[in-house]
């Protein structure tokens, strides 16, 4: 097999391990470093009674260069593709901005309505609108007196 190949699955792997130790220690209140390279792009996830709102850095991105998904009714995909940096004059002394293919999965705590989904950009700043699902909305229990 190709090293090629088999880097990104490598990757993917260890992103998933990170995940499942993050829940794991998630209930001892336990927050485990992250790895040297950051996740792409760094996100805020938040939600209201109605929807979950994800913000995500997207600096120099056109919307052409996204791919978004929600698969599983709970499981957000951010990915595309940044382009290499080129000029013909000159030479890099730093070089700190990633470039090319990326991809985060989010795991969002309840179903949401994918076909209700908004996403707007605006100054390399997305923001995601994902609008609960009827089951996962909160409900007001009416109380009867007897």
């Amino acid at each position: 097999m190709h090293t090629s190949r088999l880097l990104p699955s490598l990757w993917a792997s260890f992103d998933r391990l990170h995940g499942e130790m993050d829940r794991l220690f998630e209930g001892w209140g336990v927050d485990l470093p992250r790895s040297v390279v950051p996740a792409f792009p760094p996100v805020n996830v938040w939600e209201d009674a109605d929807a979950f709102h994800v913000e995500a850095e997207l600096p120099g991105m056109t919307r052409e260069q996204l791919h978004i998904s929600v698969t599983n009714r709970n499981q957000l995909t951010l990915g595309g593709e940044r382009p290499v940096e080129e000029f013909e004059k000159g030479r890099w002394h730093r070089r700190e901005r990633g470039f090319g293919r990326f991809q985060r999965v989010l795991k969002l705590p309840a179903p949401v309505d994918a076909d209700k989904v908004e996403a707007t950009l605006d100054n390399g700043l997305l923001h995601l609108s994902l609008p609960k699902a009827e089951e996962a909305k909160p409900r007001k229990i009416a109380v009867k007196a007897e």
